[in-house]
């Protein structure tokens, strides 16, 4: 029996989303939006995150709960297993290079009088990239729920994937790309991410003599949706583009399911047709019914998995 909130923090650059779970259970009334103030000192984002642990314990209406943990999708690059920042060079984030934030965080946390007297004996601060613990809640409670093979896809600024084999994630095997990472396929002069991803659907309406004029994909969407015939060739294009470049390595790994999510699979409907027609394998390819939800899903499997081994340790070691 689940005896303990798992806090889950989906971290941007420009804005963090959060919420508490029990039992795999996300607590509707928590899930919150906050800055993520990435411009500020180390010392002040860790705090900032702190803050944001409170407020989510405060909200969940658990007092009698313990903290067992925090997991965080933190943006790369990043040593996940270590909690070491190694974010330079892209405006966000940059205080934090080359420390250790789980430390960082953990520290303001135990300095921090409404959470100090609320935590586990294991609590523990782990990191993971958004793409893989999307996968892992898509795999325990999604649409790769009972899939023998599976991959994962977030699409939004860049592409994000998920390798997994009868519900577990896998980063290395046969047909599987170093850590499972898809973005770095090559194509024409650039990588999948710049052509699976918002700016690679924008660069194609310009190919295509779109005028964007301030649009964005949401915009091209309605007009799509809306019966606009230019709109529709263009995610149609879309879905046949990214199965140009993807297939061959999804294929290498024979999945029986690919699940789309991220920002961009909001306009799934227009190009899923085109790519799952242009794979030339047969494979169900499905959209997620919601992508936070299913990060902060595989937060919790991943924190409580983490949870499960540090406590056997610490009963080890305190017997």
């Amino acid at each position: 029996m689940e005896t303990s909130l798992i806090l889950a923090f989906d971290v941007g650059g420009t804005q963090i989303k959060a919420g508490a779970l029990v039992g795999g259970e996300l607590i509707e009334a928590t899930v919150s939006h906050y800055p993520s103030h990435a411009d500020r000192s180390a010392k002040e984002i860790a705090g900032h995150f702190a803050a944001i642990a409170a407020d989510l314990v405060a909200k969940s209406g658990t007092a009698s709960l313990p903290v067992g943990g925090i997991g965080m999708a933190f943006p790369g690059p990043f040593d996940y297993e270590n909690g070491i920042s190694l974010i330079r060079g892209l405006g966000k984030f940059e205080s934090l290079y080359e420390l250790n934030v789980g430390k960082l965080l953990e520290a303001e946390i135990r300095r921090n009088e409404a959470l100090v007297g609320r935590l586990a004996p294991t609590f523990e601060v782990h990191f993971e990239n958004d793409a893989a613990l999307f996968g892992l809640g898509e795999a325990a409670y999604g649409e790769a729920a009972g899939a023998s093979r599976a991959i994962c896809l977030t699409i939004g600024t860049g592409l994000g994937s998920c390798y997994l084999m009868r519900g577990r994630w896998v980063k290395h095997g046969d047909g599987v790309p170093e850590n499972g990472w898809l973005y770095t396929t090559p194509f024409r002069e650039g990588m999948a991410d710049d052509y699976v991803s918002r700016r690679g659907i924008l660069s194609l309406a310009r190919e295509f003599g779109l005028d964007l004029d301030g649009r964005d994909v949401h915009d091209f969407a309605r007009q799509a949706i809306a019966g606009d015939a230019d709109a529709k060739r263009l995610f149609a294009a879309f879905g046949r583009r990214m199965a140009d470049i993807l297939a061959p390595a999804l294929n290498a790994f024979a999945p029986d399911t690919i699940v789309i999510g991220g920002q961009i699979s909001k306009s799934g409907s227009l190009f899923v047709p085109a790519f799952e027609e242009g794979l030339g394998f047969p494979v169900e390819a499905k959209l997620s019914a919601d992508t936070l939800d299913s990060t902060f899903k595989g937060i919790y499997q991943f924190v409580t998995a983490k949870k499960s081994v540090e406590a056997l340790s610490f009963r080890i070691l305190n017997k």
